[in-house]
């Protein structure tokens, strides 16, 4: 299936609490944007997929792609959208 999505990119290294870096330039992957405007992405970093938020200064906008997902990941990808992760 067909799924529209909106990347961007870090302005700068962003630490996070476990200690993990997620590095400038990092492409990022739009989930959902909340009522304060925080917006939270899914990316890669190494092998790990990395969820967080981030304020819209932190990153820019990139491009918007169109991509062939599974199912699957359409449903993961739902289930972050709809906050079923927490």
């Amino acid at each position: 299936m067909e799924v529209g999505l909106r990347y961007y990119e870090l302005i700068d290294d962003k630490k996070m609490g476990d200690g993990e870096l997620i590095p400038q330039g990092q492409s990022l992957i739009f989930i959902k944007e909340d009522s304060d405007g925080m917006m939270f992405f899914e990316t890669y970093n190494t092998d790990s997929k990395k969820l967080f938020w981030a304020s819209r200064g932190e990153v820019s906008f990139s491009q918007t792609m169109i991509e062939t997902w599974d199912e699957e990941k359409i449903k993961e990808r739902n289930r972050y959208i709809n906050g079923e992760f927490l």
